[in-house]
């Protein structure tokens, strides 16, 4: 009984203490192990295009896994220049990148016998020429996750290692392209990025299945043509088989149809019809609640607490969501 006793009075206590500590975490990156001995680059600056700026996401502490948000500590762009310069040996260049963030985000997941640790991270790094605009270099679209009891180090490392390995990346390297930007258009890349695809430019979309995003955004569909019975999607979509008999399509097999210029999107074993909105394609649908590291981020905003046992669990629940220009996945949206 005195043992039960004990054990409730020091979780009690423990409880006190993580209780009265701050809601932020602080993020430092580890130090660099590669060194370059000519690197073309002295300087790096930064350019945040993350929709959620003001964190790196959500990370535990402590025995009863108290959620933190992760705040970089010095800033990002200070930290970034540090580590550029701990990757340079001997003489400074000249030369100076600019990186524009568009995803940097960590997030845990507690189960019932370990944990998943989350990272999102897509950069692109520009050299900035004698004339003021940007060429770009090198550039990482990534996502992470790491599994195990306890996963806040890890999670750590390679969010480091990552970084540290895209700067390492450009520190030798010129531009592979002729195409300039001017500051004002890495400002607005994304939407440069969506004037490229028929997709986002389209005002009907080619009937058909979609296999892949690829093939979504370039409005390529090789899947066929697809059919409707009593012109209700919620019935599912048919395509014809080799006998001229209708068979109703596996979501899973496909990316999104189009059928009489409307879009529908797969997810979860279901389609579900996408609207554009602005310059973006929104819908309905669910997510399961380990999707990303963003995703869990954003829905702890939404119920007004930071992480959480509320998304922790396998379920799946319904919000809005867009697409992702650049590879087609789902953000669940503030």
């Amino acid at each position: 009984m005195k043992r039960i006793i004990f054990l409730l009075l020091t979780i009690l206590i423990h409880a006190f203490v993580v209780k009265a500590q701050p809601k932020t975490g602080p993020f430092q990156f580890k130090k660099p192990v590669k060194v370059v001995e000519h690197a073309k680059y002295g300087k790096i600056s930064l350019y945040d295009a993350r929709e959620i700026k003001d964190n790196l996401g959500v990370i535990q502490v402590g025995m009863l896994n108290a959620n933190r948000l992760l705040v970089a500590d010095p800033s990002l762009e200070k930290q970034l220049q540090n580590q550029l310069e701990q990757m340079v040996s001997g003489h400074k260049a000249d030369g100076e990148l600019l990186m524009r963030l568009e995803k940097f985000c960590m997030a845990e997941l507690t189960g019932a016998f370990s944990e998943k640790g989350f990272l999102d991270f897509r950069a692109i790094l520009f050299s900035k020429e004698v004339n003021g605009d940007y060429l770009q270099v090198v550039r990482m679209d990534t996502s992470i996750v790491v599994k195990g009891m306890d996963v806040t180090k890890a999670t750590l490392a390679r969010a480091s290692e990552v970084v540290n390995n895209l700067i390492f990346d450009a520190l030798t390297k010129n531009s592979e392209t002729t195409k300039s930007y001017s500051f004002s258009e890495i400002e607005n890349y994304e939407d440069i990025q969506k004037k490229q695809l028929a997709l986002y430019n389209a005002t009907t979309w080619k009937d058909g299945a979609y296999l892949t995003y690829e093939e979504f955004a370039h409005q390529t569909p090789s899947g066929g043509k697809v059919q409707l019975k009593d012109g209700d999607p919620y019935l599912g979509f048919f395509k014809e088989n080799g006998k001229g008999q209708l068979k109703k399509i596996n979501p899973k097999d496909y990316y999104a149809v189009v059928h009489a210029s409307q879009p529908f999107v797969s997810s979860q074993e279901q389609f579900y019809p996408l609207i554009k909105e602005s310059d973006d394609f929104i819908f309905v649908g669910p997510v399961k609640e380990t999707a990303s590291a963003t995703n869990v981020v954003v829905t702890s905003l939404l119920l007004g607490a930071i992480g959480g046992v509320f998304v922790s669990g396998p379920e799946t629940n319904y919000y809005t969501q867009k697409l992702d220009y650049a590879n087609g996945t789902f953000i669940r949206m503030k």
